[in-house]
């Protein structure tokens, strides 16, 4: 039973997090550790993976942050996005 002064519980964060910058990039935010399976076509890893869309990249450090640094992240080709999407592994939000 829900407490009516707690509210509901907070959904819990996905372990596979992408971040896409203008439909066009896309980055490896969260799960390092599945990198390797989420390459493969038939890889094993948790899903669904959360793609989160940003119209660019300083909107992207505006609500990431400004220690938030596109060249320390692993970048996903676009193809593997589309697999993704094929095999309705993906969840896809606006930021």
């Amino acid at each position: 039973m829900m407490n009516a002064l707690i509210g509901p519980p907070e959904p819990e964060e996905p372990p596979i997090i992408i971040v896409a910058i203008a439909r066009k990039s896309y980055y490896l935010l969260k799960g390092d550790t599945y990198l390797d399976q989420i390459l493969l076509a038939d890889g094993e890893f948790p899903k669904p993976i959360l793609c989160v869309y940003f119209e660019d990249v300083f909107e992207s450090k505006r609500l990431l942050g400004d220690h938030f640094n596109l060249g320390a992240l692993w970048g996903i080709h676009p193809g593997i996005i589309n697999r993704l999407r094929e095999t309705r592994s993906l969840i896809e939000t606006e930021a």
